[in-house]
């Protein structure tokens, strides 16, 4: 990879990992109505299904999507309707002393699986190696880049947006306003969701799409 593409591509990754997409805005709701440490296996559920999305990427899993395109409709259906969800369980959170005791933040484990149906985790991992590492002068070593550099980021935006969701969640001490909170950041994760509902490519927006 040469310095211009190195260049390009850093720019790429920080603004796909610390813009808003639906893992932040997630974060930043777990943050504020559960706390950082409570959002941590969130945080690390991401981290991992995501890397191991990146690494998968880089070791065949774009042939594979190239091959078989129908399987990015399944990815984009099943990420939308889950997400829908995720919007209305966040929109109808209670304040932590009210909620009922089935109300807990993301585990380790949904945290991961879901990046593999984040219709925007799966665009922005694709553009990337597309763009980045298929014509690459040598793939290897630019595979090596792209994994180490999303990693870096990937893991310092999660814990970030966790922490000023937990920030604005001291603020937010009145249930009401808490609740407000919740209902916002429920809009915002269906926003982030209308470049794939208009079906928009990343090169259509000429922009990354948010992680």
């Amino acid at each position: 990879m040469d310095t211009a593409n190195l260049i390009s591509f850093t720019l790429f990754a920080f603004t796909a990992a610390f813009t808003p997409g639906p893992n932040n805005i997630m974060l930043a709701a777990s943050g504020a109505n559960f706390g950082l440490r409570r959002t941590l296996p969130h945080i690390f559920g991401i981290f991992v299904g995501f890397m191991g999305m990146v690494i998968a990427a880089n070791y065949g899993l774009i042939a594979v999507f190239a091959q078989f395109p129908e399987l990015i409709l399944i990815v984009r259906t099943a990420g939308l309707i889950f997400i829908a969800y995720l919007a209305y369980a966040i929109a109808t959170s209670a304040a932590p002393e009210h909620a009922p005791l089935s109300k807990k933040p993301f585990s380790f484990f949904t945290a991961m699986s879901f990046q593999l149906i984040n219709p925007k985790a799966v665009i922005v991992v694709a553009s990337a190696i597309s763009a980045y590492a298929a014509d690459a002068a040598d793939p290897q070593t630019a595979s090596v880049i792209i994994i180490s550099l999303f990693a870096f980021v990937t893991l310092t935006s999660t814990v970030l947006w966790g922490y000023a969701g937990m920030q604005l969640g001291r603020l937010l001490q009145n249930a009401t306003h808490l609740r407000l909170f919740n209902v916002m950041m429920a809009a915002l994760l269906v926003i982030s969701l209308v470049p794939v509902l208009l079906d928009i490519s990343v090169s259509d927006l000429q922009l990354p799409l948010t992680e």
